[in-house]
């Protein structure tokens, strides 16, 4: 595929929106993304390089994470409501795990 095929092909696709959890050993962080996939692999990438955020993720971190979906979005859902919902549902997730914001 060259590169003009694979731009449009990212630009059609449609976002996988959703809520995900962080465990690092008995500590939890929850953060939400328009993309789950991107979100998981940036995060992996930032962690291996020691520049992940927040900097107490960073501390915990020892080669070992799980990434975890934990509310995933109709992907029809329109824009304004998708941003609404993130910021709702990570807030909700936060809570009930008792986690700290990723």
């Amino acid at each position: 595929m060259d590169r003009r095929a694979a731009k449009a092909a990212w630009k059609e696709a449609t976002p996988d929106a959703g809520v995900y959890a962080v465990r690092i050993g008995e500590r939890v962080w929850v953060g939400a993304a328009m993309r789950l996939g991107a979100a998981e692999r940036r995060l992996r990438f930032t962690l291996r390089m020691g520049s992940a955020r927040p900097a107490a993720l960073q501390a915990a971190y020892a080669g070992e994470m799980t990434f975890e979906v934990l509310e995933a979005f109709d992907p029809e859902m329109r824009p304004m409501t998708r941003e609404r919902m993130l910021k709702e549902r990570a807030a909700h997730w936060v809570a009930r795990l008792g986690a700290a914001p990723a």
